[in-house]
């Protein structure tokens, strides 16, 4: 049929593989997006790094800032 596999079903490999990229684009797309809101709106992602830290979610802001790092580099 299409992409090499014949039958009614897609093989798991294929839904996992699409699975993970999927998982990836969304993952940066949030990044970016906090990026843009840490030019614009600092208040508004602060109080984002504080609810989360409040709730028990540790290290977002960490994650962040070193991946704004690595990337200018």
């Amino acid at each position: 049929c299409c992409f090499g596999w014949t039958g009614r079903s897609i093989p798991i490999s294929t839904v996992s593989w699409s699975s993970c990229e999927v998982q990836a684009e969304l993952h940066l797309h949030y990044i970016n997006f906090r990026y843009t809101m840490q030019k614009r709106f600092p208040s508004i992602l602060e109080v984002y790094y504080k609810s989360n830290e409040w709730s028990g979610i540790h290290g977002i802001r960490e994650n962040d800032q070193m991946t704004w790092l690595s990337s200018k580099n």
